[in-house]
């Protein structure tokens, strides 16, 4: 394995291990929150996380990708001069644009609660937020250039940094404001996103002043050995780049991926936008249809993403590995690769999905006290699936230079999210469900046309035996010892707590055993596995379970 892949793999599972732990406390930190707010409360906190994360959208996310691609461009060709004007050029877009946002939503929180999230009380919450946007917006800069020069740890740090800080402040906060009202508290909570942002980007800046000091400070040795290659121009040999041409590429490359992430802030907007008016529409109470879409956006829906936090890592890891296949024209490699995604996407995410609906009531009882979230929950529970097709696809499109496919499908899924979460909503039969059936509609659409998109480009990348039949079966007899052994062992330990975690560690182990002896699991598969894969893959290929 050369040295540049075992990089790549490195800093691929770096950032794929922050973001787990970062996800983890963002969904852990909701079992002792949500008692401290309650769903009237929660409701409050999540109207103002919509609105955040779409204008974060159209600060941020895709513009530190294209950062990281062009630094990187410009260092391997020596252009050291270049890469130092994308920074700076990128630092002041990135900051004015997102100071910009912060003073605006500021300045609109009261019109925004009111016309918007139906709640004037949620005003305090989204004017709590805004700071966040420009410290964000200036830590996106710095994490495209550290990534860019193929050095992941800063941004993974800075994720597990910022997110500590933010955990901290929302409970010191919320319980140091609880005594003023809830709406209080619930902006109290969302004000930890500032300090986190703040936390993550002064980390950044130390580790970036840490390295220039290092560089004025480097021997005329390492100096020659960070020197290009023999051929490569030097930097003072050509015209480095001007600023508006900085400025183009950034928007080129960063337009497709941020209108896709977008349309995800979208499909979260629907549900602030609609939800309340189209439960109200039925009869139901403005403080009741705030605490229902508490119910969903603040219990369900993080469920629901907590599982793709592995298929999102598998995205990230999937745009270079088809792009280098399809570079050299090797389409075989491309389509085995796209094909292996896949079917991990399904091996993975099917009993996740499962686990979610058979447990509907008991892990959300058991982690916020609200058996409540079950309805929505279950409803919500296949879209754990479809989202993470759409990721893993997705990231296929966009490596084989696809961008703009994924964002129509996307678009064409967050159409039939609204059409669905409108007429349903408002139907007594379905109420709050009505939402969480469009969203795994909007995922459904999105993963199926990219799919037929892949199979028309890539050939035959959809293998029915591997993805669909052997974890449906394996899945099947998962669920029921699932649901058997949670009511038998609930008899003689009546807490929620110890069933459900010993029922989901069984889940887990049952799944596992039944996908082996079907022939579902790769050697390669578990060689993935960190720390024992290495180890446990030859013996069970020497004892027959896994396949090549």
């Amino acid at each position: 394995m050369s040295r540049t892949k075992e990089t790549f793999l490195q800093g691929a599972f770096l950032l794929a291990a922050a973001a787990l732990v970062s996800r983890l406390l963002g969904a852990l930190y909701r079992i002792p929150l949500y008692p401290i707010l309650r769903k009237e409360g929660m409701g409050l906190f999540q109207m103002a996380y919509p609105i955040y994360s779409l204008l974060l959208t159209l600060s941020t996310v895709g513009v530190n990708i294209a950062i990281s691609k062009l630094v990187a461009e410009h260092e391997a060709q020596g252009d050291h001069a270049g890469t130092q004007r994308v920074f700076s050029t990128s630092l002041w877009l990135l900051g004015i644009s997102g100071f910009i946002l912060s003073v605006s939503l500021f300045a609109a929180s009261h019109v925004v609660a009111e016309r918007v999230a139906k709640d004037p009380r949620s005003f305090l919450s989204i004017a709590a937020i805004s700071p966040a946007i420009f410290f964000v917006s200036l830590m996106s800069a710095y994490r495209g250039y550290f990534q860019g020069h193929q050095h992941m740890a800063p941004t993974a740090l800075s994720q597990i940094i910022e997110q500590f800080v933010r955990v901290a402040t929302m409970f010191l906060l919320a319980l140091g404001l609880l005594g003023r009202g809830i709406e209080y508290a619930a902006a109290g909570a969302t004000f930890g996103a500032v300090t986190g942002s703040i936390a993550g980007l002064c980390y950044l800046l130390w580790v970036f002043s840490r390295q220039d000091r290092e560089r004025a400070g480097a021997p005329a040795a390492a100096v020659c050995a960070a020197a290009p290659p023999a051929g490569a121009p030097a930097a003072g040999d050509r015209a480095t780049v001007s600023t508006w041409s900085v400025i183009r590429r950034i928007i080129e490359i960063a337009i497709p991926i941020s209108l896709t992430t977008g349309i995800l802030g979208l499909i979260q907007m629907v549900d602030l936008v609609l939800v309340p008016t189209r439960l109200q529409a039925m009869g139901v109470g403005y403080e009741e249809a705030t605490a229902l879409y508490g119910q969903l956006s603040g219990g369900a829906v993080p469920l629901m993403n907590m599982p793709t936090v592995v298929t999102a890592a598998l995205q990230v890891s999937l745009v270079p590995a088809i792009t280098q296949a399809l570079a050299t024209h090797d389409l075989a490699r491309a389509r085995s690769r796209t094909a292996t995604a896949l079917r991990l996407s399904f091996v993975l995410m099917v009993p996740a999905a499962v686990g979610l609906y058979v447990l509907n009531r008991e892990i959300p009882a058991f982690l916020f006290s609200d058996p409540g979230v079950a309805g929505p929950l279950a409803a919500l529970s296949s879209a754990v699936l479809f989202l993470s097709l759409q990721q893993t696809t997705s990231g296929a499109l966009q490596g084989m230079g696809h961008l703009g496919v994924p964002v129509r499908n996307l678009l064409l899924g967050a159409i039939a999210k609204v059409v669905v979460t409108y007429v349903l909503t408002a139907m007594p039969q379905f109420g709050i469900n009505g939402a969480a059936y469009g969203t795994v509609a909007a995922f459904l659409i999105a993963a199926a046309l990219n799919l037929t998109e892949l199979q028309s480009r890539l050939g035959h990348v959809f293998h029915f035996a591997d993805m669909v039949l052997k974890p449906g079966l394996a899945v099947t007899v998962m669920g029921l010892a699932v649901r058997y052994f949670f009511n038998r062992l609930h008899v003689f330990v009546p807490s929620l707590g110890i069933p459900t975690l010993a029922a989901i560690a069984l889940g887990a182990a049952v799944y596992g055993i039944v996908l082996l002896l079907l022939g579902g699991i790769r050697t390669s598969d578990v060689s993935m596995v960190p720390v024992v894969g290495p180890r446990l893959a030859p013996v069970l290929k020497r004892l027959g379970l896994t396949r090549e």
